[in-house]
C-alpha cells in the first residue's frame, strides 16, 4: 500500500513527509499499528497547575491509545484497563464494581468538547475534562506523521531551535477532528524525526498558543516515541523556552502491531 496524498500537496512537501513517514517506521508499520501504550512518570507546568492537577482532578498514570479508532483507555498501576475511556469525542469514567469484580459506569459525557464553549473554557478541570484532553491528544499524537498526507496542505514552514533548523508543513484538520486546533504546523529534523508541533489548545482558550517539543526518543517495534513532551509558550513562530506550559515524562512504552 502506498501513501495517498491530498491533491493540495506540492512535490517538495510530499518528499518531506515521505522522509518523515519512513523515519517513523514506514507506511507498512502504520498499516499494522494497533495501539501505543505509555506510563506517566511526572507531569509539571503552568497548564496542569492552573487546571487543578492533584487538586480538582487526578490522572490515571497509564494509557493505551488506538489511533485508528480515535480511542484512548486509561488504566491504573496494576494494569486494569478502562478506568477512563475517550472514544471519538465521548468520555466515560468507570468505578470498580465489588459485586462483579469488574467495572461499572460512574459518569458519561457525550461529545465532551461541546462543554468547553465560551466562558466555560475558563473552568478548572475535573476528571472527565482532564482525561478528555489527554485522551484525544494521545490518540492524535500516535497517528503522526502518517495521517498528515490525507489533510489539506496549507504551506511550508521552518523554525530554529537551539541551533537546529527544522523544516515542516502547515495543515488543516476537518472541523470535527478530535485535535487541539484545526490548523497546526509540524516540524521535522534532517532525518525526518518529528521534533515540534505548533497549535492552539482550543479547549483551553485562544491564549493557549504553544510549541510542543517531542524529545528523548525511544524506538519500540520500529516506532520512535518521545519519552518527554514539553510545551512552551509561542508568539508567532517564536517559541519561548522560559515559559513552560506543560512538561511530561514517560516510561513503560509499548507498541502493538497486527501480525
Amino acid at each position: 500500500m502506498s501513501i495517498v496524498f491530498h491533491p493540495s500537496w506540492p512535490v517538495p512537501a510530499q518528499t518531506l513527509l515521505r522522509r518523515a513517514i519512513d523515519r517513523h517506521g514506514g507506511w507498512s508499520l502504520w498499516t499494522r499499528l494497533e495501539s501505543v501504550s505509555v506510563h506517566l512518570v511526572a507531569l509539571r507546568g503552568f497548564l496542569p497547575w492552573i487546571k487543578g492537577y492533584e487538586r480538582s482532578f487526578q490522572l490515571a498514570r497509564s494509557l493505551t491509545t488506538f489511533p485508528k479508532e480515535i480511542r484512548t483507555e486509561f488504566h491504573e498501576e496494576g494494569g486494569q484497563r478502562g478506568r477512563a475511556i475517550f472514544d471519538r469525542g465521548d468520555m466515560r469514567l468507570l468505578d470498580p464494581d465489588p459485586a462483579t469484580r469488574g467495572l461499572r459506569p460512574a459518569s458519561q459525557s457525550l461529545d465532551h468538547r461541546r462543554t468547553f464553549s465560551g466562558r466555560r473554557k475558563m473552568r478548572r478541570w475535573d476528571a472527565v475534562d482532564a482525561h478528555y484532553f489527554f485522551g484525544y491528544a494521545f490518540a492524535s499524537y500516535a497517528a503522526l506523521p502518517f495521517v498528515l498526507a490525507g489533510l489539506p496542505y496549507l504551506d511550508a514552514v521552518a523554525t530554529r531551535w537551539r541551533g537546529e533548523r527544522w523544516a515542516g508543513v502547515r495543515v488543516e484538520f476537518p472541523a470535527d477532528a478530535q485535535v487541539h486546533s484545526r490548523r497546526q504546523s509540524y516540524f521535522f529534523d534532517d532525518g525526518g524525526l518529528l521534533r515540534r508541533n505548533d497549535y492552539v489548545a482550543d479547549i483551553v482558550g485562544p491564549w493557549a498558543v504553544g510549541a510542543h517539543l517531542w524529545r528523548d526518543y525511544i524506538t519500540v517495534q520500529g516506532l520512535p516515541l518521545p519519552a518527554r513532551r514539553t510545551v512552551v509558550a509561542r508568539v508567532g513562530r517564536a517559541a519561548l523556552p522560559f515559559m513552560t506550559a506543560l512538561d511530561a515524562t514517560f516510561d513503560g512504552m509499548d507498541v502493538r502491531l497486527r501480525q
